[in-house]
């Protein structure tokens, strides 16, 4: 094995320079971005992606334009997973090798076409790749760990149609059934988004659905609750979190607060939204009389 594919901060390089990337086009980081972020580096997985026509695998991208999506998160966080999984079967620290991997491995439609605009042959690649982490040349395609759960983080929900049924039609008596009425202020536009996310994680573990239908579920709800709330209730503005207050540096700690517990004040906040929400619950409980029993 190469002495500097051993090197981890190498690896930690290629996810920093595939960010700095991302950044650069104004796009989240994806599985493509890591790709250029290990090509720039040194070492033989970043030899294995030079064309060798004199370009670099980024400028075969940028010439490309437009021609690839936003960046998804989730699926470089895969990416990243399954790296780490690979280095720690072989008994290594992670490695620019490992990476591009399971970048390969993991062969979204970006990585792909990028290397198909480099003219890179992935399987030549991989080979290299394999190679310069000391892994056998007949290594089968890692198996990848599962993605976040849809509907969390940038990872789509799941369409309507493939939501649970029996979930969806009890969510949907309730979106019908929503105490718009209700809504004076924006303190009650976060209550009712509170508690009509809470009862739909409430339907899906009842029906003991899995975590794509249950994040699914709550993202669907959420937003079909914030557009008939926006509608209804269009002077109330936007759903809103107060920003945290400013850190003001002590120069001591006050005798009288030595007693009391460093998060006092996140529990009081938290303490405060509880019962704001338990009101507006006891304000509104009529306009769900009639909910259907799953």
């Amino acid at each position: 094995m190469a002495s500097q594919e051993r090197y981890p901060e190498l690896y930690l390089g290629a996810i920093h320079r595939g960010f700095q990337y991302a950044r650069e086009l104004g796009r989240q980081c994806g599985p493509l971005h890591l790709l250029v972020g290990v090509a720039e580096g040194g070492g033989p997985a970043a030899a294995a992606l030079d064309p060798g026509d004199g370009r670099s695998l980024r400028a075969a991208v940028s010439d490309a334009g437009d021609a690839f999506g936003d960046g998804a998160g989730y699926l470089q966080m895969q990416a990243q997973d399954a790296a780490t999984s690979l280095a720690a079967s072989l008994g290594q620290q992670p490695a620019a090798g490992h990476l591009l991997t399971a970048l390969l491995d993991q062969a979204t439609p970006d990585v792909l076409r990028a290397l198909s605009l480099a003219g890179l042959d992935p399987a030549a690649v991989r080979q290299a790749a394999l190679a310069a982490v000391g892994a056998p040349a007949g290594l089968p395609p890692l198996k990848l760990p599962r993605p976040v759960p849809a509907g969390t983080l940038d990872r789509p929900a799941l369409p309507i149609g493939e939501l649970a049924e029996r979930a969806w039609d009890l969510l949907r008596w309730r979106q019908d059934h929503l105490p718009l009425g209700k809504l004076r202020r924006r303190g009650d536009l976060a209550a009712l988004g509170n508690l009509e996310c809470d009862a739909a994680l409430r339907v899906a573990d009842r029906l003991g659905l899995a975590d794509d239908q249950r994040y699914s579920l709550m993202s669907r709800h959420d937003a079909e609750v914030t557009r008939r709330t926006s509608q209804a209730g269009p002077d109330l503005g936007p759903r809103i979190r107060r920003p945290p207050p400013r850190y003001r540096r002590m120069r001591y700690r006050p005798r009288w607060l030595a007693g009391l517990p460093g998060g006092w004040a996140a529990w009081l906040g938290n303490r405060r939204v509880s019962m704001r929400d338990r009101w507006f619950w006891l304000r509104t409980r009529a306009s769900y009389r009639g909910t259907p029993q799953l």
